[in-house]
């Protein structure tokens, strides 16, 4: 079996060697030497709005587009006034008749005729191209540049050497296809453009539907018109325009062929929510003043998403090998902790990623980024707003990516007057309630499970987001302008909604602790034989957390800003009346501050943590009882419900772990994800789909659910385990595996104000440390051990911190470096 390994590895090695030797390699990319027979496991590239999936066929190939703002089968309805009904789940939650409890907002919803639903994302049309074969390919790879966004697959066929390239242009909207050979004259094939496979109008059951769009593909000259209609929004589609170099082409019905071409460049326009007949008159008006000049189309492209994912950057692969395919990299993760070539390979997918899929203006990035082939996508590819979306951009700010971080501001900004009705007609409470799952078109609330209607805290838990984005950035006018705003709106809500207790302590009821029920609340109903879920609480660790960050963010900014003196001081006497956090019997911090409820450790979320993750409040100097109650709950969730996790909640509790400062088990949680719940393509998975009893055992349709969120999550850990910050700590490879001996990042943001950038080698003891100061910061820095030698540039900036020795307490003024060197003990 060794030796039938070691061959087999050996082999692709071998063919990737020999196919990296067509181009220069990529500094940042992927390397596949198989095509994808499914469009999971395609190569994306995408512009924030429009995406893209290459299968990479040589003969056959199609390409899969996406346009966001394609959504269907949605309803939007009034939300009914319930708010008289809180009392009366307050007092049943009192009276301990929960499970009466845990249906009756449903219930009385579905009793006036509520039907609202959620929409679903779905996919726009598929580009097909075929290309006329003479002999056996060989040499065949497919790559994706990072930097670029641009996907090539390439080939050889006898003597001639085959390349079709693609990439979607952020200022252009379009996407551009170049296909071409080493030989003149060799490009010979045909296209079309049609409506996505029905082979992936699949249910959750695995059953084939009829998902009701009608379409037509019309063929004008050189131009291919994709029409169709079906999405909420009305009719949607793509004009094609085919630039022949040496105009050897034909037409019939559907298709363009084309014969003994040096070169074919490909250019598609897309249109969304919009009748046909008026944009594809403007698509084609503006096709027909390009030139077709591939290298031309992507010179204005390139440097737009070059910045950006350069804006920072790191290095853990110091072997310097960086297109060993993903097969090999995935084939040696199933038998071997992740190699450093995989782990960088994910943190630089995670960044393009968010890139590709994240942009000012448009829709944040969905469940599935923007790449979605099913007609029904696992969850309808929602934003769920108890997790999955937050975890899509923990990256955002760190990586230092402010652009794809405002798609998720402008959205949720856009929707304040649907959030302010929500909040009035669900809880009779002023100011905002964001509801847990949502699709684009609207901010109303529409989803009445339990688990949904009682979890009151995604606006403020989003609020987060809008605080750190000062934090971060310094911008003072982001401060002033929106994010104040947003989080005096949460507060708003919080004042109406909290109860004070026997005792004088804020109260949280109806609680929720997302999708997670205490262990000794799943009922079991004798007549039906059904386990009732107790999905209603009472005073759920995460509400306490939550409600805490948002009046202390706001009472830090607003005293930063010299303005709001009265809210301020109720605010303030809000944070005097919080409970304080709870420690079971087992040491770890409890998930409900409630006698009735019960610690379940078997779940995937890890939402009780959140005042250690992705919260601040908690460090190891702030409260350390806290902090290892956090550590042992963490524990809990890995040892006893590591079949109950996910590759979003791996990803979670590397996050977790490195906050804890265990950079080993931090890269154990990686390592679990890289083995269970990665594709071929490095898409994330929602479960290991071989049933190898690791994570939860889910499908959805034929596969184990896809989705993204781990993506986006890994390079978040990677970054809390090089580089974490508080407003007041900046804490320098705090979680370092004892396997990333050395390495570098640059130009990481921190909530502290300083971009920071180290050079590290353990084998030395040596840390090169630099902070460029956003704003005027002051905070304390921490190293991961005492310091036997420290240079720095500007001694006067640096001093003895009350922490102790591993500490120094740091003064930048806006503007201003400070470099450091050090040697540790």
């Amino acid at each position: 079996m060794n030796k039938m390994r070691t061959l087999v590895l050996g082999l692709l090695l071998c063919c990737s060697l020999a196919s990296a030797d067509a181009d220069a390699p990529y500094q940042h990319g992927m390397t596949m030497i198989t095509p994808s027979c499914q469009w999971r496991e395609a190569l994306p590239s995408g512009n924030g709005k429009i995406g893209a999936m290459v299968y990479g066929s040589v003969n056959e190939e199609r390409v899969l587009f996406n346009h966001n703002e394609l959504w269907y089968q949605g309803r939007i309805e009034d939300v009914p006034d319930m708010s008289g009904e809180l009392p009366v789940v307050r007092q049943l939650l009192l009276n301990g008749d929960y499970r009466e409890a845990n249906e009756h907002y449903r219930k009385k919803m579905r009793e006036v005729g509520f039907n609202g639903a959620l929409a679903r994302y779905h996919p726009a049309f598929d580009l097909l191209v075929t290309t006329e074969i003479d002999m056996m390919f060989e040499d065949y790879a497919r790559t994706l540049n990072f930097e670029t966004g641009e996907v090539n697959v390439k080939w050889r066929d006898g003597d001639t050497h085959f390349s079709r390239k693609l990439f979607v242009s952020i200022p252009d909207d379009i996407s551009v296809m170049s296909i071409s050979a080493d030989r003149a004259g060799a490009v010979n094939g045909s296209v079309t453009l049609e409506l996505h496979d029905l082979k992936d109008a699949i249910d959750q059951a695995g059953k084939e539907f009829d998902p009701g769009f009608s379409s037509e593909t019309i063929v004008d000259g050189e131009f291919i018109e994709f029409r169709a209609d079906g999405s909420d929004g009305g009719e949607f589609g793509g004009v094609m325009r085919v630039f022949a170099k040496n105009s050897s082409v034909s037409t019939d019905e559907k298709l363009i062929h084309f014969s003994d071409e040096d070169e074919v460049v490909l250019v598609v326009g897309f249109f969304a929510n919009e009748p046909a007949d008026t944009a594809v008159p403007r698509l084609k008006k503006q096709l027909a003043a390009l030139n077709g000049d591939y290298n031309y189309l992507m010179s204005r492209h390139e440097p737009l998403h070059r910045a950006t994912f350069n804006s920072m950057g790191l290095n853990i692969n110091v072997s310097g090998k960086q297109d060993t395919p993903n097969e090999y990299l995935l084939l040696d993760a199933y038998q071997n902790p992740a190699s450093p070539e995989l782990v960088q390979k994910l943190f630089d997918y995670g960044r393009y990623l968010l890139i590709s899929s994240s942009r000012a203006g448009d829709n944040p990035a969905g469940l599935q980024g923007i790449w979605n082939g099913d007609y029904r996508p696992p969850w309808g590819g929602l934003y769920g707003i108890n997790e999955n979306l937050q975890m899509t951009y923990w990256q955002a700010l760190p990586g230092n990516m402010p652009g794809p971080m405002m798609a998720f501001f402008d959205y949720f900004d856009s929707h304040m007057d649907e959030f302010r009705y929500n909040a009035k007609q669900l809880w009779g409470c002023r100011g905002i309630y964001i509801p847990p799952f949502m699709s684009p078109e609207s901010g109303l609330m529409r989803h009445t499970a339990p688990h949904v209607m009682y979890w009151t805290d995604a606006a403020g838990w989003l609020a987060s987001f809008y605080y750190d984005y000062y934090l971060f950035t310094g911008d003072e006018e982001f401060l002033r302008t929106r994010a104040i705003p947003f989080m005096k709106e949460v507060a708003l809500f919080y004042e109406d909604y909290i109860v004070k207790d026997e005792n004088g302590k804020n109260m949280f009821f109806p609680s929720q602790s997302p999708e997670n029920q205490p262990a000794d609340k799943m009922i079991e109903d004798p007549k039906s034989g059904r386990t009732y879920k107790i999905k209603v609480q009472i005073n759920s660790t995460i509400a306490v957390a939550i409600s805490k960050e948002v009046f202390s963010n706001l009472i830090q900014a607003c005293e930063q800003l010299d303005i709001e003196p009265v809210g301020v001081r109720r605010w303030k006497q809000m944070l005097a009346d919080m409970p304080e956090y709870q420690v079971n019997e087992d040491g770890a911090i409890r998930e409900w501050m409630h006698p009735d409820f019960e610690d379940n450790y078997e779940h995937r979320h890890q939402s009780h943590i959140y005042p250690l993750f992705p919260g601040t409040e908690v460090t190891e100097e702030s409260n350390p009882e806290i902090y290892e109650a956090c550590r042992v709950a963490i524990e809990k969730r890995l040892v006893i419900g590591l079949q109950s996790q996910t590759g979003w909640s791996l990803a979670h509790m590397a996050n977790v772990y490195a906050r804890l400062g265990d950079g080993d088990r931090a890269l154990e949680a990686l390592n679990i994800l890289s083995r269970c719940c990665l594709g071929q393509n490095l898409f994330t998975y929602h479960n290991d789909w071989r049933r190898m009893g690791v994570t939860m055992d889910h499908k959805y349709g034929r596969s184990a659910p896809f989705q993204m969120d781990a993506n986006f999550g890994i390079p978040a850990a990677v970054m809390e385990m090089l580089c974490g910050s508080t407003s007041d700590m900046l804490r320098i490879l705090p979680a370092l595996p004892d396997t990333w001996s050395t390495g570098e990042f640059n130009n990481m943001l921190t909530r502290t104000g300083a971009r920071t950038s180290v050079r590290w080698n353990m084998e030395n003891r040596t840390i090169e440390l630099k902070l460029n100061a956003e704003r005027d910061a002051a905070f304390h820095l921490k190293f991961p051990s005492d310091m036997a030698e420290l240079t720095s540039s500007n001694p006067e900036g640096v001093s003895d911190s009350k922490f102790g020795s591993r500490y120094r307490f740091i003064q930048l003024a806006k503007g201003h470096e400070l470099n450091l060197s050090i040697r540790l003990k």
